[in-house]
């Protein structure tokens, strides 16, 4: 079916355009949503969604068919597509088109102390501190990352040239200051720029490969999978560490920030835990994504334009903007009809529709019947139980943000200026009037602290707070700093300390 005002196609399940915001009323004359059978994905990241002013009044909103799920492809616009016989699909979640440095396995928890110890900055130096806040490694480096697989990258000034180099927990320099750049250990392997041309290296400072790329021409994948750039750069080949191709598909630029739905928050909630790392998405040079397993072969070839990982057993697809789901058989079991599609998490997922002036977030079940109607800003996967959303305030003129239960009941009212959940699975760290604090998921402030910036609480039940304009320490879940030391920052481990 096409808008009368304006000629724009609307999606089965739709009461008013999606381009222009007129109402329309029967599907009798819906044209049939393309669905693509076999293809897994990438899930979504869910990042903060910008605000937006809902100054339109809410349209009504059906509930979307479960058979739209069902409708035949549209074989003008797509090619028939598969599951590769004999080819298991397993359930998966990643960020969507973030290739590089996937870990092959192993705990994807956020702890605030890797390996023990955390980096902080004192009088412009950088040293570590371990969980007592007792200065383990002194600070002497002008930049240090966080520690990862035993060993952390750090780097010191030399004659005006900073070189890079790897220490252990106890200091101890195990690979000499002698790289331009240096990345974290990952899968035992780490990358270093030498003279402008990118490696690989093990633990031992021997290299896996030599210096020979160009910088931002290869990337790691995971399980000792690599993606180069052809030496023309029109397209980038699937190889092993040896540098031999092992996919002969050509693939595009592996790095897309893009994402299918700009939620609030960016974790895919309680059920992370269920990504299936194995199955990578990765896009093509004709713009369709496949999926390849840990040993680089092809399991699944789509004609999907954007796709995400598999969480909870299933994932998000995308073809001409819309957006549905697959299950980890590669059927689509929801028809791409959604402006905005996030992770599934606790067998929920948030979809957005658009209106006239705004797209409004609500929540679906596996069926793709809704929950949750669209009427939220901003929406968050389910985080055991509840789940973070945004509305528009008028007196304040952007979103404030709340939680809601499964069932769409508030349980915190929308009042905070930004909501985050923890990885301790017991608080929210909030921002109000530019100071921050936390809350329980019910909206208690059993830490009373109010500090000037604080960082969501890891999984080992840290985090970092800004007591002062210049100083920061580090908490526990009860909100008592963990010793009386306060430093000039503490770096959280997604962070490089650096001078700039």
């Amino acid at each position: 079916m096409f808008c009368s005002n304006c000629g724009q196609q609307i999606g089965e399940g739709l009461s008013f355009c999606p381009n222009c915001g007129t109402k329309v009323g029967g599907t009798a004359n819906a044209q049939p949503v393309p669905t693509i059978q076999d293809a897994p994905i990438q899930q979504a990241p869910i990042t903060e969604a910008p605000i937006q002013a809902a100054t339109m009044e809410q349209e009504t909103i059906p509930q979307p068919s479960a058979a739209a799920a069902k409708k035949p492809l549209d074989k003008k616009k797509l090619k028939k597509v598969g599951i590769l016989a004999g080819v298991a699909v397993v359930a998966a979640v990643a960020v969507i088109g973030v290739v590089s440095l996937i870990s092959s396995g192993g705990s994807h928890k956020k702890t605030l102390f890797r390996d023990g110890l955390v980096p902080f900055q004192s009088d412009g130096k950088y040293g570590y501190i371990n969980e007592k806040g007792e200065i383990a490694i002194a600070p002497m480096y002008d930049r240090a990352h966080g520690f990862s697989e035993g060993l952390a990258c750090v780097s010191v000034e030399k004659k005006g040239d900073e070189l890079t180099g790897f220490i252990n927990k106890k200091g101890d320099v195990v690979i000499d200051m002698q790289y331009d750049r240096a990345t974290d250990f990952k899968d035992g392997m780490a990358e270093v720029l030498v003279d402008g041309r990118i490696g690989y290296i093990n633990k031992k400072g021997k290299y896996i490969i030599n210096p020979q790329y160009n910088d931002d021409s290869v990337y790691y994948i995971g399980y000792d999978m690599f993606l180069i750039k052809d030496i023309g750069g029109d397209f980038w080949t699937l190889c092993n560490k040896k540098g031999k191709s092992i996919n002969d598909t050509r693939f595009d630029y592996p790095i897309n920030f893009e994402t299918i739905c700009p939620f609030y928050n960016e974790e895919w909630g309680s059920d992370k835990n269920k990504v299936d790392w194995k199955t990578i998405p990765l896009k093509t040079i004709t713009g369709n994504y496949i999926y390849i397993n840990s040993r680089g072969k092809t399991v699944i070839e789509t004609q999907y334009d954007e796709a995400d990982q598999f969480i909870d057993g299933m994932a998000a697809v995308g073809f001409d903007e819309k957006y549905g789901y697959i299950n980890k058989k590669g059927e689509c079991v929801i028809n791409p009809q959604f402006d905005k599609a996030g992770a599934f998490a606790e067998g929920l997922a948030p979809v957005g529709v658009e209106g006239k002036n705004s797209t409004f977030y609500g929540y679906i079940n596996k069926k793709g019947e809704y929950v949750i109607s669209p009427q939220y800003d901003s929406a968050s996967s389910f985080h055991n139980g509840v789940a973070i959303v945004s509305t528009y305030s008028k007196s304040n003129d952007y979103g404030i943000y709340g939680v809601i239960n499964k069932k769409g009941k508030t349980i915190i009212e929308p009042q905070y200026d930004k909501l985050k959940f923890g990885e301790d699975n017991k608080h929210l760290v909030y921002e109000l009037n530019r100071n921050y604090g936390y809350i329980n998921y019910k909206g208690e402030a059993d830490i009373t602290g109010i500090y000037e910036y604080a960082t969501p609480f890891y999984s080992d039940g840290y985090a970092v707070v800004q007591i002062s304009s210049d100083k920061y320490a580090v908490i526990d879940s009860k909100g008592e700093q963990i010793c009386n030391n306060m430093f000039d920052f503490i770096y959280p481990p997604e962070r490089i300390a650096i001078n700039y």
